[in-house]
Formats: C-alpha cells, sequence, structure tokens
C-alpha cells in the first residue's frame, strides 16, 4: 500500500518563497531602513545595511520610498545594475541608458514582442520546446504565432543550429518570424549553453536577421561541474564584428528567480543592446504608462546587483544564506 500524501507543494509558478525558501536578512533589513527610516538613527539594522539605505533615499524624490522613480526606474539603480552588468561580463561596458526596471522581466518581453509585432505580416516568434509554462500564453497575448525548436533531450536538453535551420526553412510562407527567445539556463531543463551553443545562435540570429530575446534569470544558480554561465551579451561582444554590432539583444533578468526568489516584489530588469536610439526611446514609452516599477522591488535589485562585499558586516550572513527569522 502506498503512503499517504500529506503535503503537496505546487511549484508550477517556481516560487520559492511558497516552497519554503526564506527571504535573504540584508534584502529585508534595508527595505526596512527604506520603509522606516527612524531605523536608521539605532543600532538595530548593521551598519552597511544602514548606509545602503541611507544612500538609496538620497535618490529618492522626497529621500521616501513611497515617491514614484521615473517609469524605467530610478536612474541610480539602473546604474549599479549596468556596473554588475559590467563587473560579470568582464569589464564589457554597459549603460544604465540601455537598463530599464519593468515590473517582472514579462513585462520587459510583452514590451518587446509588442515592438516586434509593428510590421505587417504574420509576426512569429522561436522557441524552445520543452518552453517556460508562461510563454505560449504571452504569445498568444501578444498576438503573435510561436514556431517551436526542439531542445535535444538526449544531449541534455542542448539547442542545435541543425534544428534552427530546419525549423525556421519549415516556417517559412506560414508566418514571418522576427525574433528567436532563448533560455539560460533553461527554464525548464536546467541546460546551461556554452560558449560554442551560444555563438551558433548568435550567427544564427545574425543569418536570418532575427531579434535575440533571451531569458537569463537563473544566471547566478549553475552549480554543475563543468557549467559556467556565459551571457549573450558577453559572448556576443567577443565575436567581434560583424557580430557585436549588429545582432540585436534584450537580456532579462529578475528578482523572481534564482538566488533571491522575491516573486511579491514583481519587478525585473531588461538590457537592450545594438537597438536603435528611436526603438530606445519607443520602449521608454511603452513604459511610461506603468508609471514606474515597485520601488521596494528596485531597492532589492540594487542588492542583487551589489550584494555585501567581503569584510563588509554583513557578508558572512549574505553568503551563507541566513534566513529572516
Amino acid at each position: 500500500m502506498s503512503a499517504s500524501v500529506k503535503k503537496l507543494l505546487d511549484l508550477s509558478s517556481g516560487d520559492s518563497h511558497n516552497a519554503g525558501m526564506k527571504p535573504i536578512t540584508f534584502v529585508r533589513q534595508v527595505i526596512a531602513g527604506c520603509l522606516c527610516p527612524s531605523l536608521l538613527q539605532s543600532d538595530a539594522l548593521p551598519p552597511d545595511a544602514r548606509l545602503r539605505a541611507q544612500m538609496l533615499l538620497q535618490h529618492f524624490d522626497g529621500g521616501s520610498a513611497g515617491s514614484y522613480t521615473g517609469s524605467c526606474g530610478s536612474m541610480y539603480v539602473r546604474d549599479t545594475i549596468a556596473k554588475f552588468i559590467s563587473l560579470r561580463d568582464g569589464g564589457i561596458p554597459s549603460s544604465p541608458e540601455q537598463v530599464f526596471i519593468t515590473v517582472e522581466a514579462q513585462r520587459g518581453l510583452m514590451v518587446m514582442m509588442r515592438l516586434l509585432c509593428q510590421s505587417e505580416g504574420v509576426s512569429s516568434v522561436m522557441i524552445p520546446d520543452p518552453a517556460p509554462h508562461s510563454l505560449t500564453r504571452l504569445l498568444e497575448r501578444m498576438g503573435m504565432v510561436p514556431v517551436p525548436y526542439r531542445l535535444q533531450e538526449q544531449g541534455g536538453w542542448s539547442l542545435e543550429r541543425a534544428e534552427l535551420n530546419r525549423v525556421i526553412q519549415a516556417s517559412r510562407g506560414r508566418s514571418s518570424p522576427r525574433a528567436i527567445y532563448i533560455s539560460n539556463p533553461g527554464n525548464p531543463t536546467g541546460h546551461v549553453q556554452c560558449r560554442e551553443s551560444i555563438e551558433d545562435v548568435i550567427r544564427f540570429a545574425a543569418d536570418e536577421d532575427l531579434f535575440l530575446l533571451v531569458n537569463e534569470v537563473y544566471q547566478n544558480t549553475v552549480f554543475a561541474d563543468g557549467s559556467e554561465f556565459l551571457s549573450y551579451k558577453r559572448v556576443l561582444a567577443e565575436m567581434g564584428d560583424p557580430y557585436s554590432e549588429s545582432v540585436q539583444l534584450a537580456s532579462l533578468h529578475s528578482l523572481s528567480n534564482g538566488i533571491m526568489g522575491e516573486c511579491g516584489f514583481r519587478t525585473g530588469y531588461m538590457e537592450l543592446v545594438n537597438v536603435d536610439q528611436a526603438v530606445m526611446l519607443y520602449t521608454d514609452t511603452l513604459l511610461t504608462g506603468d508609471l514606474c516599477p515597485p520601488v521596494i522591488g528596485q531597492i532589492a535589485l540594487d542588492v542583487m546587483a551589489d550584494p555585501p562585499r567581503p569584510g563588509e558586516p554583513s557578508y558572512t550572513l549574505y553568503t551563507q544564506g541566513c534566513q529572516v527569522h
């Protein structure tokens, strides 16, 4: 006789905290200092958390986390994120003007879909199979047709150029692919692309004039032996001409996944690479309707992009992933 089920966890949404993961203490301490500035006048918070909260409040209108920021997020936080991206990518420059903080990463993806839908004909996007469970619903909502390419299970869910070639050739005459969506590390497969695989995709995008939509929200959770996260932006830059200056890319990241798991803060960011200035302006315009992304989420993004450093009071606790009690 099988044992009865005592507890069932719904993991379909990827809600880490709902599954038992606890918040990171430093994140909540900085948020507490921003929401209740009187805490900054006491020893209730460690000195580096107080300093971070004070710095953030200086860059919020009225010195309050209750104020609106810019529609694409606080420029101070966008600058923190740009510095994080540059450090992650070995010094390749990143500009805060190309970083857009959004109401979750999916909002950034929706904006790019809307931009890609502007031309005539049936717009489609190449997507992996298997794909994130919400992706096909998003495409349907945006009026775009999914064109699935099969990930190779026998190769550890790898992405192969031959399959991409086969799929795009088969789609001709029925739809007009505008972009290719990549999840790296893969969702739901967990596969981490190597440099050669990423280069193959970039060459394919260049050959077929496709926009690269890259979901990189699990970049901080690569633990397998022999696996290393390389961003598409870094590989693109290191490939040099003609690719580094021509292939258009949107890289997405989020608080909801990875080491943060802060789904409830509903905040992420998108970096655009090699995108025309007019498109950047239109992206800004589309995000204006949101007024601004959640400020609490922006505070947490600042911590994710610039966590405690060695020698600072909260470094050990942060790196151990200790929990709020």
